[in-house]
């Protein structure tokens, strides 16, 4: 995909964004494999390394949009995988870097709140989720991926990039 010059600002800023969450991001970052940084300069090639960040959130949340997309064209009981599902939540809100509550987190993953909380457990007790309660709510608690779970997530995504490299599938346009 070719880059214009109206993209030249947009790119820039995404750059700056990304220079400053790496500093502040405290989990140290995972090296991606050679492929991924190919296939990410190959659609951007004026794009650092340090874009593989943004291409990871990019390919997670593409990864939502199309599972909606599946949902629509065949309803939303024939398809569930809630765990990945709440992985890929979660994965997004860390990029983000906003907290989501558990209740927020089982609506965003189209799971009933009784499930979503039994998933939540079982990923809590794997170690890839850390739940914590609000200080000023104590009905309310906050959910967010572990450092070993980021790190999975991640390599996940850089598989699915990969494998789009080697299909000959373009990534998609960044998000902004």
């Amino acid at each position: 995909m070719a880059m214009g010059a109206d993209d030249n600002p947009i790119l820039e800023r995404i750059e700056k964004v990304l220079a400053e969450l790496s500093k502040t991001i405290s989990t140290p970052p995972i090296p991606p494999n050679a492929d991924v940084v190919a296939a990410i300069e190959a659609t951007a090639p004026s794009a650092p390394a340090a874009s593989i960040a943004a291409a990871r959130l990019n390919v997670a949340m593409g990864w939502i949009r199309s599972r909606a997309c599946r949902d629509r064209a065949f309803g939303d009981d024939l398809f569930f995988d809630p765990a990945w599902s709440i992985l890929l939540e979660l994965y997004v809100h860390h990029r983000q870097r906003t907290a989501t509550s558990i209740t927020s987190l089982c609506l965003a993953a189209k799971v009933p709140p009784s499930t979503g909380l039994r998933w939540v457990a079982l990923l809590e007790k794997r170690g890839l989720v850390i739940r914590e309660a609000d200080p000023f709510d104590k009905r309310k608690s906050y959910a967010q991926l572990t450092p070993e779970a980021i790190a999975r997530v991640e390599r996940a995504l850089d598989d699915t990039i990969d494998s789009n490299r080697q299909l000959g599938i373009e990534c998609v346009r960044m998000v902004n």
